[in-house]
């Protein structure tokens, strides 16, 4: 299985990128063995804050290369709470 994300260092560790973080973790379970490629950065850059969740979204594209590739836009929230681990609530994959 291959698996290609882009995106920051570790040193650049900001709340939206652990939330981003999260929803790759989230997405990669739900694609299962396919290989993919999301840009993680552009996820986190578009993280937009509600109360003490993070809206996000970006795009996706499982299988890229080969005959079945897709092309989808990933949309994802992540709640945040002091001392606990982020939670996904909400992740689709649009067509």
């Amino acid at each position: 299985m291959a698996i290609a994300a882009c995106g920051q260092s570790a040193n650049n560790d900001t709340p939206q990128l652990r939330a981003a973080q999260a929803c790759e973790a989230e997405a990669k379970t739900r694609i299962g063995e396919k290989a993919y490629q999301l840009d993680i950065a552009a996820l986190a850059a578009s993280a937009k804050a509600v109360e003490d969740v993070w809206e996000m979204r970006a795009s996706i594209v499982i299988a890229p290369g080969l005959r079945d590739e897709v092309k989808q836009t990933l949309e994802c929230k992540v709640r945040v709470q002091q001392g606990k681990p982020n939670e996904v609530t909400y992740i689709n994959f649009i067509f």
